[in-house]
């Protein structure tokens, strides 16, 4: 099946609708807060304006030494938070926020084990000038929903699953997440750069990094529940359930 990009649309719009409730609770517990936490108490690596590789090597290896824990921890809640996402909106599932945190937890292990089977296929693809590396992972960006729907336990097979279902469309899929990663950047980007006159304006340069630090991490936080409605909207299409979207979701 051909990926059709204005029912992908329109599909995720509709699990949006549809869960709202449920995703923006586990969101805001599991992405929005972490990522708030992070940047108000562990803040970025000081890179003090240089330019010299060597040097921004050697402040984010000091940076994730001094607050390894800390980023670890956020970026497990963070990954947490998405996967039981997926639960929430894969067709297989329903049931309270409760029920779908305990599945996702049963099979978080079998997740991080997908994600870094992904990570390395994509590494090597990276290797190939780029833009392999970029197919060889939206090939594979159906790993997650299909471990949800399916309570698939072996990463293999959510690995294989995902290939297959996205033949003939790893090119489509990869066009369709960057211009949703650029328009959604450059949005995100313009709000922040606003929110950060206006508040230096307000306190004559000095601002309010607590606000400048809220506005980053909904941005964020809704970047990523975007991004997982998308790939849920791409699964049911590929998967051959989202060919009335009106139907599927009603």
């Amino acid at each position: 099946m051909k990926l059709n990009y204005m029912q992908c649309w329109n599909g995720a719009m509709i699990l949006l609708r549809d869960h709202k409730e449920a995703i923006l609770a586990i969101a805001g517990v599991f992405v929005f807060l972490p990522t708030l936490l992070m940047a108000q108490f562990v803040g970025e690596p000081a890179l003090d304006g240089t330019e010299d590789l060597n040097a921004i090597t050697a402040a984010y290896s000091a940076f994730f030494g001094e607050n390894a824990l800390s980023i670890i921890l956020s970026n497990l809640l963070i990954s947490f938070g998405g996967f039981v996402i997926f639960f929430i909106i894969a067709p297989s599932h329903g049931g309270t926020v409760g029920d779908n945190l305990s599945k996702a937890l049963r099979l978080f292990i079998i997740f991080l084990l997908a994600n870094i089977l992904t990570g390395l296929a994509t590494f090597a693809g990276l290797l190939l000038f780029v833009i392999p590396g970029l197919y060889i992972a939206c090939r594979l960006i159906l790993v997650p929903i299909i471990i949800a729907d399916h309570n698939e336990t072996n990463p293999l097979e959510a690995l294989k699953g995902s290939w297959d279902q996205t033949k003939n469309n790893g090119f489509s899929i990869l066009l369709l997440i960057l211009m949703i990663a650029i328009i959604g950047a450059i949005t995100v980007g313009v709000v922040q750069m606003l929110i950060g006159v206006i508040t230096g304006l307000a306190t004559a340069g000095a601002g309010w990094p607590l606000i400048q630090n809220v506005v980053s991490a909904l941005g964020g936080s809704a970047l990523q529940i975007l991004f997982t409605v998308i790939i849920g909207s791409i699964y049911l299409q590929l998967t051959g359930q989202g060919s009335d979207v009106g139907e599927v979701f009603n």
